[in-house]
């Protein structure tokens, strides 16, 4: 049987030497017939219709000659770019596995860009080491910072380092205390080093940041009721009843922000103001009861004119994590005078876009006056004490 195109005179194969059959019965490959300027045989020139592709495969041929019948090739010869023949083989050419070869070809004319690209990586592995020591340095850095920090109570005023300044009875008196001096205190003490029981020395103090009055609760009440006639700013973390009964007694208070660790805290529902005070005109409430924040709101609602209010949308989550009926709550409290609310949206609380504009448009029909902020959608900075 002859295993050869009598127009090229090669071997039949299953790609592109395809062998098929004519409607005159005579073969051709497929290469052969693809070059044909007509569709005729060209053995015996009888047209034949449609493109080579179409006409049947003599496998009759292929199976007697063992080619595989397949689409793809077992082997690539590399010299001829083609799947390899015998003369291939004969010629001693470069035949490979079939994806073998197609691997070197990939390969081929990009060992720069290799070499490139491991440059580059071991370049980021650097930068990645270099990161690392320097958070390992950051870290050593804000644990020193901390240490320094912790125990500190600094006291800044005119002419005086602060009342720990002199001890020495022979020294004489510092002066008195300007009206606008500030008491910041970080972290209350550490527990090796007991807070001073004195706090004599807040006298005349109008700002008093940072109390943190679960670190050492006696200490931190003392603090509060000895600042109490001149206060004017305070921010407080973490009140037990008794602190919050000191703030709201405080004569003079007109900015405030209270920061509870736990909604559910045992915290009483605040009274109305007692006789000469002021009224705060600024607040901000995180994670107080709700009874207790809807009191703290209604006894200074005739004064309040700024409001940050940490609570979430409506969800399933316990107060103030999400809130359904928000809009109730402010109705109740009489804010008279407010002229700007900002709703808090920290991680604890829900957000949802879709719950935040209903609730905003119904907290604005019932504080009609009031502009009504979201501070996550609204990108809006909380402000200092």
């Amino acid at each position: 049987m002859d295993l050869e195109c009598d127009i090229c005179t090669e071997r039949f194969d299953s790609a592109e030497r395809l062998p098929k059959v004519l409607l005159c019965g005579h073969t051709a490959c497929l290469q052969c017939l693809r070059r044909l300027p007509d569709s005729s045989c060209p053995t015996c020139r009888r047209n034949f219709n449609g493109p080579p592709e179409g006409l049947i495969t003599n496998f009759i041929l292929l199976k007697s000659e063992g080619v595989r019948l397949d689409s793809s090739p077992r082997c690539w010869c590399l010299d001829c770019r083609t799947a390899p023949s015998p003369r291939c083989w004969d010629e001693d050419h470069d035949v490979l596995p079939f994806k073998r070869a197609l691997l070197r070809r990939q390969l081929q004319g990009k060992e720069p860009f290799n070499k490139a690209l491991w440059l580059l990586l071991a370049a980021m592995v650097s930068l990645i080491e270099a990161l690392y020591l320097l958070s390992e340095a950051m870290s050593t850095l804000y644990e020193v910072l901390r240490e320094l920090l912790c125990a500190s109570v600094y006291y800044t005023q005119s002419g005086c380092a602060g009342p720990s300044c002199s001890t020495d009875p022979t020294t004489p008196a510092a002066a008195p205390t300007p009206p606008e001096a500030t008491l910041a205190v970080l972290d209350s003490q550490p527990a090796e080093a007991p807070p001073p029981r004195d706090a004599a020395g807040v006298s005349g103090v109008t700002r008093l940041v940072s109390v943190r009055c679960d670190e050492d609760p006696a200490w931190s009440l003392q603090l509060l009721q000895r600042a109490a006639p001149t206060l004017e700013r305070l921010s407080v973390y973490h009140p037990r009843e008794a602190h919050l009964r000191a703030v709201h007694d405080m004569p003079r208070l007109r900015r405030l922000a209270v920061h509870c660790n736990n909604a559910a805290a045992q915290l009483p529902q605040l009274p109305a103001l007692p006789p000469g005070h002021a009224g705060l005109q600024w607040l901000r409430v995180c994670l107080l009861p709700r009874a207790t924040t809807q009191s703290l709101l209604r006894a200074h609602g005739g004064t309040l004119e700024e409001l940050e209010l940490g609570v979430g949308t409506a969800g399933s989550d316990e107060w103030p994590r999400s809130c359904g009926d928000l809009h109730s709550l402010l109705q109740q409290t009489g804010l008279r005078a407010l002229r700007r609310l900002v709703l808090l949206r920290r991680r604890a609380y829900s957000h949802e876009p879709a719950a935040c504009s209903q609730q905003r448009a119904e907290v604005r029909r019932v504080l009609p006056g009031a502009e009504v902020l979201c501070g996550r959608c609204d990108r809006v900075r909380e402000e200092e004490v």
